[in-house]
């Protein structure tokens, strides 16, 4: 199926699902240390970063996403682990169009 051009809409609504997705994340191995040495005890949260390809194919890792980057840029970040990548922006494109077709979403 090609896949068609995407509305600033939908970019937006898919920067911002991105956005919740990728603030969601706990590592309950990080010790916290506050002011003075005081352990203030383990764990935190963290945005993950989000990685896309510029111009030249080179990986940029962003914390947030430009709304201005293309629609196409848009769709190809994907969360790096290790070796494997989560190409979140598709994956959340692709229940977009599900919700689409099975609940007449209107974006």
């Amino acid at each position: 199926m090609a896949r068609r051009k995407v509305t600033k809409a939908r970019k937006a609504l898919l920067i911002e699902l991105e956005s919740m997705i990728g603030n969601e994340c706990y590592n309950a191995n990080i010790q916290n240390w506050g002011p003075g040495g005081v352990f203030e005890g383990e764990g935190r949260e963290f945005r993950y970063p989000i990685t896309f390809r510029d111009e030249e194919g080179r990986k940029v890792k962003k914390r947030s996403i430009d709304g201005d980057m293309s629609g196409d840029t848009v769709l190809g970040g994907y969360y790096a682990f290790g070796a494997n990548e989560l190409h979140i922006m598709n994956g959340l494109n692709r229940v977009l169009d599900y919700l689409e077709r099975e609940y007449q979403l209107k974006i």
